[in-house]
C-alpha cells in the first residue's frame, strides 16, 4: 500500500510586488486552517496605512512575528478584533512589537480598524520562542522551526512543515556578521522544499561594512574638528544600536546623545543579551553616551559641537526632526543618514534636492552611508545554495528588482522561481 502524501499551498496576503506589508499564509493543500507569517503596514504618498490583506481568524492556527518592524507587524491586531489565535515571537520582538504598535496608534490610530485593546490581546497571547525551537501547531498538523534571520535581535527565519513539504520564510533576513548580529543561522535550517525568501536588495550589492563604519567615522572626525555639530538620523529598532557601538570604539571628545525611542529599544536590548553579537560593546554605549530625557537635554545638545543618533530614521517626525530645523542651516553641522530614505521622506528629500522640510536649503554637509540590514543579492543566493529549495517565491521586493533577482538566482541553480504576487495562492505538490 502507498504512502498518502500530503501537499500545501502558499498564499501571498502582503508583500507581493512591494517592499513591506508582509504576510504569508502556509497551510495544508486541502485544509482550510493554516499559519501567518508576518502580518504588516506599507503607507501611502500621504503617510496613510495600507494594511495587508487578512485570512479569517477562525482557521489561524497561529501567528509568528518574524520581527517588530511595522511592515511586517502591524496588520496582526486585527486577528484578535475576534478571535485569539496564538501568537509566535521571541522576547525582544514581542517588547519592541509593544512599543512599535503603541505608536502606530498614536500616530495612526484614526486610520486603524483596531485600537489598544487588540494590541493588548495580541501581546497576552504570545508565546515566547527561542532559536532552534520546534513546536506542533494545530494539533500536530503543522510543526513550526525557529532560527535567527540575522536581521535584527529576535528576527526570526521560519520554517513550517505542512503535511510532507518543508517551507521555510526568511522574514527580512541578514547574511553578514555586524557588530550587533551575527548572521543568519542558514547551516542549520536544513533542505526546503519552498524557500520563501524577502528580496528588498535583490538586484544590488552592498560595501562591505567595515568601510561604511570607517566612513562614518571619517566624516565625523572632520566635522568635529572644524567645530560642527553632527546629526545621525537613525531607525529606533537596530540601526540606531549598530551606529552607537561603531561609534562607542572611539573617543571623539564631544558628548554623544541618544534621543527618541532609540533610548527605549536600546534598554530592550540589554535585557536581551543572547541576541546580541558584541553586547560589551552596547553596553559601553549605553553606559558612556548621554541619554536625552527631555527638552531641557534635547535644547543642550545642538547648541555646541557634539554628535546626536535620534530617531526617526527617515526625518519624518521625532527629535531628529526638530535637530534637522536647528542644526541644517549651518554649514559647519553634518546630516548623516544611515538608513533607508522612502520616496517622499524628508529624508529622500534632502538628499536627492538638497531641500528641507521649509522648502529652504541645506546648508549643512549631508551624506547617506549603506548601513542596511538586509542581505544583498549574493547573501540572498546563498540562502538558496544552502537550503537547496526545488521553489522559490520572492516577495517583500519591487518587480523590477523581484525579476533581476530571478535572473540571478536562475542563471547560477536549478530552481524554479516564482515572483510573489498579492492574493495568489501557490500549490506545492510532495
Amino acid at each position: 500500500m502507498g504512502l498518502w502524501l500530503r501537499g500545501a499551498s502558499v498564499r501571498i496576503l502582503g508583500g507581493g510586488g512591494e517592499v513591506g506589508r508582509l504576510s504569508i499564509l502556509v497551510k495544508l493543500k486541502d485544509s482550510k486552517e493554516g499559519i501567518i507569517v508576518d502580518s504588516g503596514v506599507n503607507f501611502d504618498e500621504e503617510d496613510r496605512p495600507i494594511f495587508s490583506s487578512t485570512y479569517p481568524p477562525r482557521y489561524v492556527n497561529a501567528i509568528v512575528l518574524s520581527h517588530a518592524h511595522l511592515d511586517h507587524i502591524a496588520t496582526a491586531p486585527m486577528y484578535f478584533i475576534s478571535e485569539t489565535p496564538r501568537v509566535y515571537a521571541t522576547k525582544p520582538t514581542s517588547r519592541m512589537a509593544k512599543l512599535m504598535l503603541e505608536d502606530f496608534l498614536k500616530l495612526n490610530g484614526y486610520f486603524s480598524p483596531y485600537e489598544h485593546y487588540e494590541v493588548k490581546r495580541l501581546l497576552e497571547n504570545v508565546e515566547t520562542i527561542r532559536f532552534g525551537q520546534m513546536v506542533g501547531v494545530g494539533n500536530g498538523t503543522y510543526t513550526l522551526e525557529f532560527y535567527s534571520a540575522g536581521h535584527i535581535p529576535g528576527s526570526v527565519f521560519t520554517v513550517v512543515n505542512a503535511g510532507d513539504i518543508r517551507v521555510g520564510i526568511t522574514g527580512d533576513v541578514n547574511t553578514i556578521e555586524t557588530k550587533l548580529m551575527k548572521p543568519a543561522q542558514l547551516d542549520v535550517i536544513g533542505r526546503l522544499d519552498v524557500l520563501v525568501t524577502e528580496a528588498t536588495y535583490g538586484s544590488t550589492l552592498h560595501p562591505p561594512r567595515r568601510k561604511a563604519e570607517e566612513r562614518l567615522r571619517h566624516i565625523v572626525e572632520e566635522v568635529i574638528d572644524s567645530g560642527g555639530t553632527v546629526l545621525i538620523p537613525a531607525f529606533s529598532i537596530a540601526r540606531g544600536q549598530e551606529i552607537m557601538m561603531v561609534l562607542a570604539e572611539r573617543d571623539y571628545g564631544v558628548p554623544v546623545y541618544v534621543d527618541g525611542m532609540i533610548r527605549q529599544v536600546t534598554e530592550i536590548f540589554m535585557e536581551s543579551r543572547e541576541y546580541i553579537n558584541n553586547f560589551s560593546l552596547l553596553k559601553k554605549a549605553y553606559e558612556e553616551f548621554r541619554m536625552v530625557q527631555g527638552w531641557r537635554d534635547r535644547n543642550k545638545a545642538w547648541r555646541t559641537p557634539s554628535i546626536i543618533i535620534s530617531s526617526a530614521g527617515m526625518l519624518k517626525g521625532g527629535p531628529s526632526l526638530y535637530y534637522l530645523k536647528r542644526m541644517g542651516q549651518n554649514p559647519r553641522n553634518a546630516i548623516v543618514l544611515v538608513s533607508f530614505q522612502a520616496p517622499g521622506s524628508n529624508g529622500r528629500k534632502i538628499v536627492e534636492e538638497g531641500v528641507m522640510p521649509s522648502g529652504e536649503p541645506v546648508r549643512a554637509r549631508v551624506e547617506w552611508i549603506d548601513f542596511s540590514s538586509h542581505a544583498d543579492w549574493k547573501g540572498l543566493a546563498s540562502i538558496v545554495e544552502k537550503t537547496r529549495p526545488s521553489k522559490v517565491i520572492i516577495v517583500h521586493s519591487e518587480v523590477d528588482v523581484a525579476r533581476e533577482y530571478a535572473r540571478r538566482l536562475t542563471s547560477l541553480y536549478d530552481v524554479d522561481v516564482i515572483i510573489g504576487e498579492n492574493e495568489k495562492e501557490y500549490v506545492f505538490e510532495p
